[in-house]
Formats: C-alpha cells, structure tokens, sequence
C-alpha cells in the first residue's frame, strides 16, 4: 500500500546521518562530512587517530513474520534515489567502508562492522543476529516521514533510503543517555551463522578473514565440548 511521504527520502536520509554524527561525536570521535557525493561512505570519523569510513542507512520498512515478530529490512545493494545511480545496481562490498550505521523507524540504531555483514543486497535487523551491535536508540523517524497515524508496515524497501550526501552542515537529535563503546576495528574476529539442514553451516566473513579462511579449504572439525566445535584448516599438504 503506498503512503504519502511528508519528507523526502533524501531528507530521510539526512535524518539518518544527523543521528549518526549525534552518537559518534558523544563517543569522542571527530566526525568529517565529504566534500561532494561519496558513492562507497556517507561520513568519516576519526577515533584514536584512525579514520574509519562510514555508510549510513535508515529503513521504514518492517516486515511481520508468521509468528508475529518483527524486523526491520534494511537495503544494502545501491539502488534509485542516489544522484550518481548509474541503473546499475551495485552490490554490498565490505571493503569499500569500515562500519554501517542504521537508523530505524521505531529509532532503533545498529553500527555495525562490514566484516560483519553476511549478506549482498539487504540486511535484517531486530533479531538476534547482529544485536551485538545495536546501540542504545535515538529519535523515531516514522512520523517525521509519514505522519501521526502511519502503521510501521510498509511497502519493500519504499522507506529505506541511504544518506544523502548534501555537503551542508547537519543538525544533532536527541541525546540518549546511555553510553556504549564503540566497538572494534574490523576485521572482526567474531560473528554469528546457524546450522542448517545436513548440518550445513556458512562461516562469518569476518572470522573467515581473520583466519585466512577460504572457499574450497579443507576443515578439521573437533568438539570441544557441549554447543563447542573447533575448526581447524588442514594442511593441503596433509593430503
């Protein structure tokens, strides 16, 4: 069902940058905003003498499971919308920036590493994957986009939108009182997979890199103890 925006999804998008420069300045980074459009980062922050590139997303688009729950879908793949759209879309790259920050209708905020992400187009939120990196929340957007009255169900990806790269100064919301850490640098050496049908298992990018991990290598598998396996590769040369 389509509804009738009050903003933009470029001014959506800028919603979405404020909230990230509003909690990244709080964690002590210096925050940069480039000059121009950035196809690959919306922001640049500098924390311990790092400069860490940054895409930020916000999405309106929350699906109802079967069972009643909720998530939010968050697109990653660069679709419409962005001034420099060639009518190619262009898939999720986790070398192009280091984190991913998304704001979500209800004000829910991740900021996640890219190595983190095991997905190419789109990415579900409100679960228990990825709540490692949910931060504390931030100004709800869905009335400041659709409305008083609006229901959070919405068409596919309709209010999702990434940041718009305006090149103007952009405004702090809110301060939540909650502080967290930011987390570590990617690479990351942690991550979450599940255990599908056969067994079958699909190993965290992440780790997978930090390990050195690649497809086609071979795998010892050892259990350590109750819900503990150990992966181990083993030596080509071990036949």
């Amino acid at each position: 069902m389509h509804r009738e925006r009050l903003i933009n999804r470029r001014q959506q998008g800028d919603l979405g940058e404020a909230s990230a420069v509003e909690w990244l300045t709080r964690m002590g980074a210096n925050v940069l905003i480039p000059l121009g459009h950035s196809p690959d980062y919306d922001l640049v922050a500098e924390i311990d003498s790092r400069l860490l590139r940054i895409q930020v997303k916000t999405s309106t688009y929350l699906e109802t499971r079967p069972n009643g729950q909720t998530r939010y879908q968050v697109q990653l793949a660069t679709n419409g919308g962005n001034q420099s759209w060639s009518g190619v879309a262009k898939r999720f790259d986790p070398s192009r920036f280091d984190y991913l920050f998304v704001l979500a209708g209800d004000g829910g905020r991740w900021f996640i590493p890219a190595m983190a992400i095991e997905a190419t187009t789109n990415v579900t939120l409100g679960g228990t994957k990825y709540s490692e990196y949910r931060i504390e929340p931030g100004l709800a957007i869905q009335q400041i986009v659709y409305g008083n009255g609006a229901p959070l169900e919405s068409n596919p990806f309709e209010g999702e939108y990434r940041s718009g790269q305006t090149g103007r100064p952009v405004k702090s919301l809110a301060m939540p009182s909650e502080v967290r850490i930011l987390p570590p640098p990617s690479p990351v050496s942690v991550g979450q997979t599940r255990v599908w049908p056969k067994r079958r298992i699909t190993i965290p990018l992440g780790p997978a890199t930090v390990a050195g991990v690649d497809v086609g290598d071979r795998l010892r598998v050892e259990a350590k103890d109750d819900g503990i396996l150990v992966f181990a590769r083993i030596d080509p040369s071990d036949g």
